[in-house]
């Protein structure tokens, strides 16, 4: 290992373990986000709660509105104006995730993270559409908790996320030596995971995000449903975002053709779910 992989590896190894407890300190993160992620991960937080943090930030209330009068979450059509109902209606899953996506783009317009505003939108990019695969996917495949499976398709990249911003706040000359990529990727699923944990999610989100990669490495039945469809979900993106990775995993159509979701393979459920899956992509990057 270089002098430069090793000093590359010790810094995401020390932010792994000086992770803090629920109030995980992602750098210009919004703070009304930040204190959501708290509460969101107090077993006592009530709806009155959440609806008191949110109402005090008028653009995260407004996305939220937007978010539960969308067709794909308001199928009846009854539009709310009201936070309370909103909150009621999208439950705290998606809650969480109408924040962090909202907590993301507004890091992409922070100053002070000019410099990675590239990658910020990289992986703005690549949360949003393993979102949207996962979340049309779970809901024909499974019928139950696609919101579950489209807040482990957004939080993926959390660990990448929090690694990113951590550099560039503490030691930006790490970002130019190449060979950080690789430990970031490597390092990337399990802090992600340990960030989720420490937000209480559900364990079984938090081992998908850990196990996001292994459809590479291991059998795919092998896996439980949610880390299948968040490994086959990322690959997939990664080949439309990669040009070189098809050469690299010649195998990968076979690889997600062989990821079974309920009825159906993951290739054969993407395919007739095509425009859903847009939809729902437009719907997360508004």
């Amino acid at each position: 290992m270089s002098a430069n992989v090793s000093r590359a590896f010790n810094f995401v190894r020390e932010l792994v373990a000086n992770l803090p407890g629920k109030d995980v300190d992602l750098p210009a993160f919004p703070d009304v986000v930040r204190r959501l992620q708290v509460a969101l991960a107090d077993a006592n937080t009530s709806a009155r709660d959440l609806v008191a943090i949110i109402e005090s930030e008028p653009v995260l209330s407004a996305r939220l509105l937007q978010m539960a009068n969308s067709a794909a979450m308001n199928a009846a059509g009854n539009s709310t104006t009201s936070i309370k109902s909103a909150v009621s209606r999208l439950g705290f899953n998606l809650v969480r995730l109408t924040a962090m996506t909202h907590a993301m783009r507004q890091m992409e317009r922070i100053e002070t993270l000019a410099p990675i505003r590239r990658e910020l939108g990289d992986i703005w990019r690549a949360s949003n559409d393993v979102a949207a695969i996962c979340y049309v996917v779970a809901r024909r495949a499974f019928g139950r908790q696609p919101d579950e499976a489209m807040l482990a398709g957004l939080l993926h990249s959390i660990g990448g996320l929090y690694i990113l911003t951590h550099t560039q706040k503490l030691d930006p000359a790490l970002r130019e030596d190449p060979d950080f990529q690789a430990v970031v990727r490597d390092w990337q699923p399990r802090l992600g995971k340990a960030i989720l944990d420490a937000w209480g999610l559900p364990e079984r989100i938090g081992q998908a995000v850990a196990e996001q990669d292994e459809i590479l490495n291991t059998s795919a039945d092998q896996l439980q449903p949610l880390a299948r469809l968040v490994s086959a979900a990322k690959l997939r993106h990664r080949l439309s975002s990669e040009p070189d990775l098809r050469r690299q995993v010649p195998q990968a159509d076979d690889l997600m053709r062989s990821v079974t979701l309920g009825p159906g393979s993951f290739l054969d459920l993407v395919a007739s779910c095509h425009q859903d899956i847009e939809d729902m992509r437009h719907l997360l990057a508004a």
